[in-house]
């Protein structure tokens, strides 16, 4: 008998697709790529508005930049908060104007030192947030809320402001907040500081994940320390070309890392995704939900009140108009277009910056080409459109509509 020789075949596993390559580029989008597509339009419209003028550039032009976005960033970090655990509001810019005005009525007509008066302001913010989070709390839509909190705040303004309804804060303490200018020296040192904590922040959380691997190491600490360090010190350089680093600057970049902190290394930032991720599932786990809502609104209200006081330390005034034009527009379009998501759970403190960079760049780039507010306008819409666009494919994970 002959004897045959029998190879075992493997089992034929049955044909499953490659995951396509869009669909992992979603993917990407959705988690820790975020930013890309971000800072890929800012660069075009930066490319686009120095190819237009040369001037665009300039560390005068960009250090008048930095002012006019520093409003709409504070602001916009208040409206991530918000966002995160899937609510909205349309009220705290004319909160803004509110707490605002009632920090110079402390400070220049009661005569109550700066740092009172200002303290004043933000009490004023948190509890009005506080009474509009209450009513959500009850089962009231945010968006009805808050609607109708912007139209009380209308008449709160009229009602705090003097019968001449405008403060002139020009010549006081109240105008140095934006008027102060830290030295070269001292935005380096604060600078390198900042730099040497984010890399070790960064450093301690790849060792916590057990990750050891160089090459791990090269991508999750080595490229960020590098990138972070030509855009901290090199934004120190070109802003420390004229008198100093401004302080509203500073005052933005320290609510953004206090931000960072907490939303990303403690329990409140896991709680903060989860209830914005999926608010059942997190209700289940234990998540005081509710809380959780709160607290992002009482953020809102201080992020406001700053907000509203440094603006009107650079416009030298507070008046019937303070919180109100595109203010509340484009705090909203900075978070959605610096990619956080308007369904809940997704994006980071750092969009409101990056948001407000592209917002503001397509303003300031506009008025300095001299060309019509129509063309600021329609920019701007189609910019928060798009993004919008953007984080419905990406929740969706497919560039289809859903069949239904």
């Amino acid at each position: 008998m002959s004897t045959q020789q029998v190879r075992s075949v493997p089992p034929i596993a049955p044909n499953e697709p490659d995951t396509p390559l869009l669909s992992r580029v979603v993917e990407g989008l959705s988690g820790r790529y975020r930013s890309i597509p971000v800072l890929l339009v800012l660069g075009l419209i930066w490319l686009y508005f120095y190819s237009q003028n040369s001037a665009f550039l300039t560390s005068g032009n960009i250090t008048t930049l930095t002012l006019q976005i520093v409003t709409t960033a504070i602001l916009a970090l208040g409206v991530v908060f918000v966002l995160l655990v899937g609510e909205i509001d349309l009220s705290s810019a004319m909160l803004s104007g509110v707490c605002a005005t009632v920090t110079a009525q402390l400070a220049i007509k009661s005569e109550w030192p700066l740092w009172l008066a200002i303290l004043g302001g933000v009490a004023v913010g948190v509890l009005f947030v506080l009474a509009e989070v209450l009513a959500v709390i009850f089962g009231v839509p945010s968006l009805i809320v808050t609607l109708g909190g912007m139209v009380i705040l209308q008449g709160l303004l009229l009602v705090v402001l003097p019968p001449e309804f405008a403060i002139n804060v020009a010549g006081t303490d109240y105008a140095r907040i934006s008027s102060t200018y830290l030295p070269s020296g001292w935005s380096l040192a604060l600078g390198a500081a900042g730099w040497l904590i984010f890399c070790a922040t960064r450093y301690l959380g790849h060792r916590e994940r057990g990750a050891d691997a160089t090459s791990s190491a090269v991508l999750v600490v080595g490229v960020p320390a590098v990138v972070s360090g030509v855009v901290i010190f090199g934004a120190i350089a070109i802003l420390s070309e004229g008198p100093g680093l401004p302080l509203p600057v500073l005052i933005l970049v320290g609510m953004l890392l206090i931000a960072a902190y907490f939303t990303g290394r403690t329990r409140y930032g896991t709680h903060l995704y989860a209830v914005g991720g999926n608010r059942e599932a997190a209700q289940r786990a234990g998540i005081p939900v509710s809380r959780m809502v709160i607290y992002s609104f009482l953020v809102l209200g201080v992020c406001a009140a700053v907000a509203g006081m440094v603006e009107a330390s650079r416009l030298l005034a507070v008046s019937n108009s303070s919180g109100g034009g595109p203010l509340m527009l484009n705090a909203i379009a900075a978070a959605v277009v610096g990619g956080v998501s308007l369904f809940g759970g997704r994006g980071t403190v750092w969009a409101a910056l990056l948001g407000a960079l592209v917002i503001g760049s397509i303003n300031n780039g506009v008025q300095l080409l001299g060309m019509s507010t129509e063309v600021q306008s329609f920019a701007t819409g189609g910019v928060l459109i798009l993004a919008v666009a953007i984080d419905v494919v990406i929740t969706r994970g497919s560039l289809l509509p859903n069949r239904r």
